[in-house]
């Protein structure tokens, strides 16, 4: 598993100060209550987090932190590779389906990107005609006139200016 570099003299700290186990013990995490320095078991684990959260009002499990991990590598990434890599699934569907989210400012902000590139474009295009700026697409002069028949003829009115 990578770590960033200043895992790692926290983690000296760690074993160092507050790791109470015979050194014949290779587990990171003890039990040092009631587990006299025997190594800490997963169900423990959640048992005393869930614990934690009930004293301090906050809901957390231990899988929250792999969520965490996993949403701040995609959102400063963006790389769902580089996530489904750490967390060791071998599908990236797996990765996609349990942290992919779609964020609603993310989905504003893409949307107000989008709208800004169409207009550029449109600036920068010359219509066919005065009529065109009408419409929402680029359309040639022969599809306006279609479409302003079918229209007329849809609505029972006649088009003005007739096949322009």
């Amino acid at each position: 598993m990578p770590v960033t570099d200043d895992f790692w003299p926290i983690y000296e700290e760690y074993l160092r100060t507050e790791r109470r186990a015979a050194p014949d013990v290779h587990a990171v995490w003890i039990a040092s209550r009631k587990g006299q320095g025997k190594p800490l078991r997963y169900a423990s684990f959640e048992s005393a987090l869930r614990y934690i959260g009930r004293r301090t009002g906050i809901t957390v499990h231990p899988h929250l932190f792999r969520h965490t991990l996993a949403q701040g590598v995609l959102e400063t990434t963006g790389n769902i590779k580089v996530a489904q890599e750490i967390l060791g699934h071998s599908h990236m569907s797996t990765t996609a389906d349990l942290y992919l989210r779609v964020d609603e400012n993310e989905m504003v902000r893409a949307l107000v990107a989008a709208k800004s590139s169409t207009e550029r474009t449109a600036k920068q295009h010359s219509w066919p005609s005065a009529k065109a700026a009408q419409y929402v697409f680029d359309y040639d002069d022969e599809t306006i006139s279609e479409l302003e028949r079918a229209i007329a003829q849809a609505s029972g009115v006649e088009p003005d200016g007739g096949d322009s």
